[in-house]
């Protein structure tokens, strides 16, 4: 996953306690009342594996969905922001445990503040989509997926038991436009890659890696899988409209979102199982390299 600057935000709550007689205040009656000062919550997931005591006194409210998942929010930041949407893109700061407090994975462990997310589209496990929908900019909470949601009766590799739920731990830092938006085409680019001497050529062919999915499906393809990038070359057809028009304007070491309509994409025909009729797809692209063809 990849960059982008911007500040992540923290919110403290203060609440102060007054009188309807106001006077002033002595230093005599400088005294903490510790009844009366609520706890500040806290704000930074912690690193290491003590997640399962970061719970205790830190949960504001619980609520179970019917898709599977429990949200269980530490805080909201901004109660009146609608709650992601599928296509949205959103900065997150997260980290995946075990049941047992575990921490296995999260953007800490890449020396990133936050990683973007395009939510909807099978970037993860299912239950990753399920549980963004039901949060907003500004939250920070504590996702319980069950399994069948997760890595199944599989597990993952030495790392996830079979069968095992998990604790999907997550800070909502922004929501990121897409940077361009025309005729069934957004892009969201991270980094903008190293300019070249082909850039502006008709004669040049693109290697890239891709991974495409769909709202039905996770992994239509996954080039890194092969450890091959893919190929294309400015004028041929072997790759969809819109990824054409993308392709076109690349630049060495580029990494972008690309979010295609089923016009840009493969229209009402589909593509065999794995891309439905009128499917919209979205590439997460990594450009390798641009060679004169």
């Amino acid at each position: 996953m990849n960059k982008i600057l911007l500040l992540i935000l923290s919110v403290y709550l203060a609440v102060s306690c007054s009188s309807n007689q106001r006077k002033p205040l002595r230093s005599s009656d400088k005294k903490t009342n510790t009844a009366l000062t609520p706890k500040k919550p806290k704000t930074n997931i912690p690193a290491d594996n003590s997640l399962k005591d970061f719970d205790k006194g830190n949960i504001t409210k619980t609520k179970m969905f019917a898709d599977g998942v429990t949200v269980k929010w530490f805080f909201e930041a901004f109660t009146k922001n609608p709650p992601l949407t599928d296509g949205e893109v959103c900065l997150i700061n997260y980290r995946i445990s075990l049941p047992d407090g575990k921490i296995f994975d999260g953007n800490n462990r890449l020396d990133l503040p936050f990683i973007p997310f395009m939510v909807g589209y099978n970037m993860q496990f299912k239950g990753w989509d399920l549980a963004l929908k039901h949060l907003k900019v500004g939250d920070f909470a504590k996702i319980e997926i069950p399994s069948e949601l997760a890595y199944g009766a599989k597990g993952f590799s030495n790392i996830v038991p079979a069968n095992s739920p998990i604790w999907l731990y997550v800070k909502v830092v922004a929501k990121v436009s897409p940077e361009y938006n025309q005729g069934g085409i957004k892009t969201w680019t991270f980094d903008k890659g190293t300019p070249g001497m082909l850039d502006n050529s008709a004669d040049k062919e693109v290697y890239y890696h891709a991974i495409v999915s769909s709202k039905n499906q996770a992994e239509v393809q996954n080039s890194f899988k092969r450890k091959l990038p893919l190929r294309y070359a400015l004028g041929q057809k072997n790759v969809v409209p819109g990824l054409r028009k993308v392709l076109k304007n690349a630049k060495k070491g580029q990494k972008t979102f690309v979010l295609l309509n089923s016009e840009q994409a493969y229209g009402k025909r589909g593509y065999g199982k794995l891309v439905q009729p009128d499917e919209s797809l979205f590439y997460n692209l990594s450009i390798t390299d641009i060679k004169e063809f």
